[in-house]
């Protein structure tokens, strides 16, 4: 199992176990643990670090209790996921719990039915065990959650509930979203492994749009083997789990461009210490050349992403304008406002033209290592990190993962980012294997 190397945060519940997804599967499979137990466990640690972390906008405990009781129970076959303790971000519909999408215009209603991907994962034997906090609509208004490491600094936006849930021991796995930044910076913040599917793996319906030409449901663990067991139950049971390739088999690009010189000296050395460390272990490293796909690249997101997400929201900026954030309102929405279909048109022509050049691009290497954020997590609640290194490859539509590998001097994660081809999860997956590994060497 490749556990995260020593990540232990400090506000995590000493005396229970923080256990990964595939010890609690092992472990019930085996007659040393229920579903029932399990749950218990993780409400254990809820009670001792949420007043600190905020993660949870609805915790559904007596509920969570119930099913896993059932899951004890039943003579059912169990699913990947059986027993295991799920969180799901604020913005992913649940028919049996509140989904106030970060915004207090939909405080307290509750959909009539799940999301694609909780309806998965409870078939799959999963426990909801509550909403996580989103910020505002996915966008960048924070709401209350804490980083787990040092409550003073942002767990990063807009999956934080989940994002700290895992990074504080609270849950083994939870959903989260991505539309530029949104799983892989704050994983990044707090300490854990996230996952950034190719678009359109993974069924978004039941998750309320931002920018649907991006918007991506992504996982947050604390192992690798968590995301692949969180991975074949949103698909299929066709998923497995490929051997970690050796060193030696890799051709591993660095990618310093186009913005480089924006990350921390930390964060810069963390990505040329891996580089390095990879290399002696035998992996061909070079400078990645992404053929052209990242010439105008910013602009073309920043254009199809307020065009679309200033639509998402038409309804409730004809019936509820006043409860929007000033940020939202004047930001985002604002902008997408302004733009017009021509260039809508011509920022979608610009971002399928620059996947093309990428997929060329893959073709003479089989990951890249890139920043996963320009540094540890910052100072203060207000504002939740820069998405600069996370809008390439989402705009792309291709996988990426976060590995908490280092922690910078003042004891905050780093996360190192990894990303592939389009549609090559799977081996982006080993590959993580490899890269922790060799990192913990």
């Amino acid at each position: 199992m490749t556990n995260i190397p020593n990540i232990t945060s400090p506000t995590a519940f000493a005396d229970v176990p923080a256990r990964t997804a595939t010890e609690i599967t092992q472990a019930i499979a085996a007659g040393k643990l229920t579903a029932s137990a399990a749950v218990a466990e993780v409400l254990r640690v809820v009670a001792q670090v949420e007043p600190s972390v905020h993660a949870w906008i609805h915790l559904a405990a007596d509920n969570a209790l119930a099913h896993a009781r059932a899951l004890d129970q039943a003579n059912d076959e169990h699913g990947v996921l059986n027993g295991v303790p799920l969180g799901f971000k604020d913005n992913i519909d649940t028919f049996d719990m509140p989904t106030a999408y970060g915004s207090s215009i939909y405080t307290g209603k509750t959909p009539s039915r799940d999301a694609a991907s909780v309806a998965l994962m409870r078939i799959a034997g999963g426990i909801a065990l509550g909403k996580t906090v989103s910020t505002e609509f996915a966008h960048r208004h924070p709401g209350a959650t804490a980083n787990p490491w040092n409550p003073a600094h942002t767990p990063g936006g807009s999956s934080s509930g989940s994002a700290a849930a895992v990074g504080a021991g609270m849950v083994p796995i939870a959903l989260g979203t991505q539309t530029t930044g949104s799983v892989i910076r704050p994983a990044a913040y707090c300490g854990v492994l996230g996952y950034k599917p190719t678009y359109a793996d993974i069924n978004v319906a039941g998750v309320l749009p931002n920018t649907p030409s991006f918007d991506t449901v992504g996982v947050m663990a604390r192992c690798v083997d968590d995301l692949l067991l969180a991975r074949r139950a949103l698909l299929d049971s066709s998923i497995e789990s490929l051997p970690a390739p050796q060193a030696n088999q890799l051709r591993i690009g660095i990618c310093r461009t186009p913005f480089w010189d924006a990350a921390s000296a930390d964060m810069q050395a963390l990505v040329m210490d891996a580089a390095t460390a990879l290399e002696h272990a035998g992996a061909k490293v070079f400078d990645f050349d992404e053929a052209g796909a990242f010439v105008d690249l910013e602009s073309a997101n920043l254009a199809v992403s307020g065009y679309e997400f200033a639509r998402t929201l038409a309804h409730e900026r004809l019936h509820a304008y006043d409860q929007l954030s000033p940020i939202l309102r004047d930001g985002r929405m604002a902008d997408g406002l302004r733009d017009k279909y021509a260039d809508y048109v011509s920022a979608q022509r610009t971002l399928a033209q620059a996947r093309m050049r990428l997929d060329s691009a893959f073709a003479n290497v089989d990951f890249i290592l890139t920043p996963a954020a320009p540094g540890a997590a910052p100072a203060g609640l207000d504002f939740t990190g820069s998405a600069t290194f996370n809008m390439p490859w989402t705009s792309l539509h291709t996988p990426a993962v976060t590995l908490p590998v280092r922690r910078d001097s003042a004891g905050l994660p780093l996360g190192l980012q990894i990303a592939g081809a389009r549609y090559a999860d799977a081996q982006l997956l080993s590959a993580a294997r490899t890269v922790m590994a060799t990192m913990r060497s």
